[in-house]
């Protein structure tokens, strides 16, 4: 190998990945990508890149592009299709129901439940809900895009997707599981170590997580679940924030799984 082949290879090695971003799918036309709104503006204004510079785009559903940009106008970019690869589904996919917390602690949940691979996340108001949701379709829409960005920065091949806010009873009446999902309820009167329950179920293809807000879930509410076919588990001696126990649910089932 010659010393600028070296110094070639090297140089790739060390070289960053080209920015990433996420689009929908019918934004893809055969070797032809279009891509709109504000990323036009972080790619044009805040990246300054320029025609030849080259992009990672994902479809947001595991596909994943490697383009060039073709044409920067104002309204919009024209990126050539160069590669695409396909991401392979991880399993199990994992729906995390979070009680509403108060403040602004669901944003915060949102993004990090979306770094540790949650699937889906559905909001729920509970028997100790204290927070009031005014303007739902607005908040929905504001943790979707929480869930976006972050799955962009932890270079995930999907984006979680954000159901619209649901009463617990609610959710549980409409639920139909195979005997492939798992459902889970964290409580702090569970006596099944949540570690023992993963490891008896190695085959699933889907895991449900009930988690409390503020003050957890009530006594009826978990019994309901249970009848229901929730494992009510624990997560430890100590009892947990609402945002901690949501966390440590993913953080365990990441370990036992991926």
């Amino acid at each position: 190998m010659s010393i600028r082949d070296f110094m070639t290879n090297a140089y790739a090695h060390i070289m960053p990945r080209p920015p990433r971003f996420f689009i929908f799918p019918e934004q893809v036309s055969d070797q032809l990508i279009t891509i709109s709104g504000d990323d036009v503006r972080h790619i044009a204004t805040v990246l300054r890149m320029k025609t030849g510079d080259e992009l990672l785009l994902c479809d947001g559903e595991g596909t994943e592009y490697q383009a060039t940009i073709a044409r920067v106008t104002k309204s919009g970019i024209t990126a050539d299709v160069r590669a695409r690869s396909k991401r392979e589904v991880r399993y199990p996919l994992i729906t995390l129901c979070q009680g509403l917390p108060k403040s602004v602690k669901m944003d915060w949940i949102v993004q990090k439940s979306t770094e540790l691979g949650v699937a889906t996340i559905v909001p729920l108001v509970t028997a100790r809900t204290i927070v009031k949701i005014r303007d739902e379709a607005k908040r929905v829409s504001r943790w979707q895009k929480i869930a976006r960005e972050a799955a962009m920065q932890s270079n995930r091949p999907t984006i979680p997707k954000l159901e619209q806010v649901q009463s617990l009873g609610g959710y549980i009446r409409t639920l139909d599981p195979d005997p492939l999902t798992l459902l889970l309820l964290p409580w702090e009167e569970g006596t099944e170590p949540l570690k023992n329950i993963l490891r008896q179920r190695p085959g699933i293809k889907n895991i449900i997580v009930l988690i409390g807000p503020e003050g957890g879930f009530s006594s009826q509410e978990a019994e309901t679940a249970k009848e229901k076919g929730f494992h009510l588990v624990s997560l430890g001696p100590n009892i947990l924030r609402t945002e901690t126990a949501a966390i440590t649910v993913l953080g365990m089932i990441g370990y036992e799984f991926f």
